[in-house]
């Protein structure tokens, strides 16, 4: 593929920006999520899974609305069935994983200091997330762009 042919330019540009607008939104999300967790585990002293759990909340939120919007350019009314339960399960996967990832280097750094298990507990917590990135980004691809088929098929309405 030449970058400079005009066939595959309007499909680069478009991945591009799919993945530059997804990158965005992942950052936002998870700056909201990193700063609960410490919130939630240093200042609130909630457990570490429990600190996960509030902040994955506080990331899934603006991280779907943004990456519908921004990423997917999907407006109008949210399908509960098609859209947000796939997109629900997609991201408990990354809940379960940060969970369980936090709660496993709190318990192995019990006998540190509060600071240095802060801190490694939030890089864990940011860790799983990082990890997670692309196969969020693929698995959310695949959902958002079946949508896009099932929007441009003619309903049972129209058909007739």
């Amino acid at each position: 593929m030449v970058l400079g042919s005009s066939s595959a330019a309007p499909t680069e540009n478009r991945w591009w920006r799919k993945v530059s607008t997804y990158t965005a939104g992942s950052v936002i999300a998870a700056g909201c999520s990193e700063v609960t967790l410490i919130v939630c585990y240093a200042v609130l002293h909630l457990p570490a899974a429990v600190s996960a759990v509030i902040a994955w909340l506080f990331g899934a939120i603006p991280n779907f609305w943004l990456n519908r919007r921004w990423t997917w350019r999907r407006t109008g009314r949210i399908h509960p069935r098609r859209e947000l339960l796939p997109y629900v399960l997609i991201i408990l996967g990354t809940l379960a994983l940060a969970a369980v990832v936090t709660r496993a280097v709190d318990s192995a750094l019990s006998d540190s200091a509060a600071a240095t298990r802060t801190t490694l507990v939030a890089a864990a917590f940011l860790g799983v997330y990082v990890v997670m990135f692309l196969v969020r980004y693929l698995l959310l691809d695949r959902l958002f762009g079946r949508l896009e088929t099932l929007d441009d098929e003619p309903t049972e309405a129209e058909a007739r």
